[in-house]
């Protein structure tokens, strides 16, 4: 259970990292960025698994992420921005510890849209990956059921397992259409 405050680090590129903190049994931090548009807020668990991202169209990301959390930020200034740390090895030329969010390779104030599903990169060799899980594809269902006709969510109430393992099918098909590997977390 988190405190009604909670330190984020914020970065000179403008960056609110949160110190780890513990929600259903795992430790999880989020991470705020301001787009140019908006503002991106991402939730990450072990080995920086995507847990839930929500864009808004606030513009900043410091309140932002005091409203995703439900709490206060107590925000201490760093030096510079430190990555995201990806537990997770590229399968395409085998190298480990070079794996790194795409928006964690770029300024991401210049970022006008952010894909749905979270995408990686290997600094080494390139490799593109897509990371998906049950929690995270869940979470984009429940905020997203305008998106759905009245058939589709009509299935999803009746039995939510089936109707997100069916989209997750369909999201895996798209990705590997485009060449785009699922990225594998080391437990």
């Amino acid at each position: 259970m988190m405190s009604n405050i909670i330190t984020a680090y914020l970065s000179p590129d403008g960056r609110y990292k949160t110190v780890p903190y513990e929600k259903n049994g795992e430790q999880r931090f989020c991470l705020s960025e301001r787009t140019r548009k908006g503002t991106l807020i991402t939730e990450f668990g072990k080995g920086g698994r995507v847990i839930d991202q929500i864009y808004l169209n606030d513009a900043n990301p410091e309140s932002s992420l005091e409203k995703y959390l439900g709490i206060s930020l107590h925000v201490e200034k760093k030096v510079s921005y430190d990555r995201v740390k990806i537990s997770a090895s590229c399968k395409k030329c085998g190298s480990g510890e070079k794996i790194s969010r795409e928006l964690d390779l770029t300024l991401v104030s210049y970022v006008d849209s952010v894909p749905v599903v979270p995408i990686f990169r290997c600094i080494g060799c390139g490799s593109r990956f897509y990371a998906m899980n049950k929690e995270y594809l869940d979470a984009l269902v429940s905020r997203n059921m305008a998106l759905f006709n009245e058939g589709e969510r009509s299935d999803i109430e009746k039995d939510r397992a089936s109707a997100i393992k069916e989209l997750e099918e369909y999201i895996i098909r798209i990705f590997a259409s485009k060449k785009i590997m699922r990225l594998v977390f080391e437990e």
